[in-house]
Formats: C-alpha cells, sequence, structure tokens
C-alpha cells in the first residue's frame, strides 16, 4: 500500500475509531440501565473499533520506522495481534459462539495491549516530532487510561475504580487524539517520510 492511500485510509479509520469508542460508551450505559440489546450493540462497536484500529497502527508506525524500526516494529505488532483478537473474540461473543466470562478478561487486556502501543508510538514522538507534542501526549494519555481499565480489571474487577478511571481517561482522551490525528493526515500536514 502506497504511502498516501495508507494516509487516507489511517485517516478515515481514525475517524470511524473515534465514532466507534464513543458509540461504545453510550451504549454501554444504556446496557446498564435497560439490558440487550445494548449489550450486543456494544459488542459490535467493539469489532469495529478494533478492526478501524489496524490502519492507524500501521500508520503510526510507518511514520516512526525510520528513527526507530524495532521498537515501532514491535508496537506494531502487539497492537496489531491485540486489535485481531479482540475483534476474533467479541465477534465469537455476538454470535453466542462463547459467553462474556469467557471474554471478560481476554478482551480488556487486549484493548490494555493497544494502549501499550499507543504510547509507545507517543514516546517515539517524543523522541521524532514527527506528531504536535500536544497531539502525542494525548496519545500517551488514552494508552494509559486503556492500560488502567486492565489494571483495574485484574486488580479489583469491572467495579475497581482505575477500570473507571482508566475507562473515562480513554473514552475521552482517544476520540480526541483519533479525530486531530485523522485531520493532520487528511490535510497531509503529517506524511511519512522515506526511510530509503
Amino acid at each position: 500500500m502506497s504511502n498516501a492511500s495508507l494516509s487516507r485510509y489511517a485517516g478515515w479509520s481514525a475517524i470511524v475509531s473515534a465514532i466507534a469508542t464513543i458509540l461504545g460508551l453510550v451504549t454501554l450505559l444504556i446496557f446498564f440501565a435497560q439490558g440487550e440489546p445494548w449489550g450486543t450493540i456494544n459488542d459490535i462497536t467493539s469489532v469495529i473499533l478494533a478492526i478501524s484500529l489496524l490502519p492507524v497502527l500501521l500508520m503510526l508506525h510507518r511514520l516512526h520506522r525510520r528513527d526507530t524500526p524495532n521498537i515501532s516494529l514491535a508496537a506494531l505488532i502487539i497492537g496489531v495481534i491485540a486489535m485481531l483478537v479482540a475483534a476474533v473474540f467479541q465477534s465469537l461473543l455476538i454470535i453466542k459462539a462463547i459467553s462474556f466470562a469467557q471474554t471478560a478478561i481476554l478482551v480488556p487486556s487486549a484493548f490494555g495491549l493497544f494502549g501499550v502501543s499507543l504510547m509507545v508510538f507517543g514516546f517515539l514522538g517524543l523522541a521524532n516530532a514527527a506528531l504536535p507534542r500536544r497531539l502525542i501526549l494525548l496519545s500517551i494519555m488514552a494508552g494509559a487510561g486503556y492500560v488502567l481499565v486492565i489494571i483495574g480489571i485484574i486488580v479489583g474487577g469491572q467495579e475497581h475504580p482505575l477500570t473507571a478511571i482508566g475507562g473515562l481517561i480513554a473514552v475521552i482522551g482517544y476520540p480526541i487524539w483519533a479525530i486531530w490525528f485523522s485531520r493532520l493526515v487528511l490535510s497531509g500536514k503529517v506524511t511519512i517520510q522515506s526511510t530509503g
């Protein structure tokens, strides 16, 4: 895929991921208040989110691979594998091939690993200034939110304060980051440099 094609695809995918994140929060809150079918709709938004993050991760890798190829590649691999795991297991949950209990830790852990990947790309961005500094700091914050969610779940379950705090940080920070990132990428203000 050419750099120009990836930029367009990643830009629009970032917008889709921001919308999926917001819809995921809304449907989760409605599910807690009213029950089904909102839980299933929330699961569908998780699949859309996971799939839409794949081109975003690839774009981040291409932005950083010239200066830090090994670390950037590791962040890409971790993020892609995590999002594929999340998409597959959420899809299996949607079609009722597995139960929620079988995804309760695995899927949040996958999104936690995505958070790690987003943080790594953020720290790489601090070194090479491929993106604006405030956008980089926002990616680190959003990634940390995803990580806090899984720490909270492991430590004390879905009701643990870290789960709520991390979730709030992620669902506020990530969509803002994704929309800002997409605007820069789609406008051509952020471009992939040649590795040659």
